[in-house]
């Protein structure tokens, strides 16, 4: 039995393999990662400017390993790194540099699921208020992403968890 695949069913396959399934390995490699780096911040008590500092050395690596067979790495080698460089360079490089930090703070202190949380609400706020700026009206998917979101975060703060997790220890 076979079946002619027609345009729209290539399409919607390709929403799959090339949109739905990237993003959900995506969401659980980096759930994964807040999961490990909460671990080595909180449990194994890990200074959390080194292990900034750390992963920092790790993605120079990756990069510059990635630089050798790309045309950008090529470019690289021919006119050296800081070419096109302006002092407004550094803005980027310094706040993602701050970032970074920040990111491992708030994970060392307040754990991955609530820095999750405030990646959503800051998300949720920026698309209220650049709404608002541009005087255009919320998506629907805005919208429903938002109460989700808060959903998620009402489950999460009530405890509801907790109780059954009691239920179940005795």
């Amino acid at each position: 039995m076979s079946r002619k695949m027609t345009g729209g069913s290539i399409q919607s396959s390709r929403h799959v393999t090339h949109g739905v399934l990237p993003v959900l390995i995506a969401s659980f490699i980096s759930g994964l990662a807040g999961a490990i780096s909460q671990k080595n911040l909180q449990n194994d008590d890990r200074n959390p400017y080194l292990f900034s500092s750390e992963l920092c050395v790790a993605s120079v690596l990756a990069v510059s390993m990635s630089l050798f067979f790309s045309a950008d790495g090529q470019k690289i080698q021919k006119l050296g790194f800081f070419h096109h460089w302006t002092p407004k360079t550094l803005i980027p490089v310094f706040s993602n540099a701050i970032g970074g930090i920040i990111v491992g703070l708030v994970t060392k202190y307040a754990g991955s699921v609530r820095k999750g949380f405030a990646l959503i609400f800051g998300m949720v706020l920026t698309a209220v208020v650049q709404s608002i700026i541009e005087g255009v009206s919320l998506s629907h998917e805005k919208v429903v992403g938002g109460a989700l979101a808060a959903l998620s975060l009402w489950m999460h703060s009530s405890g509801s968890n907790k109780k059954i997790l009691r239920t179940k220890q005795d």
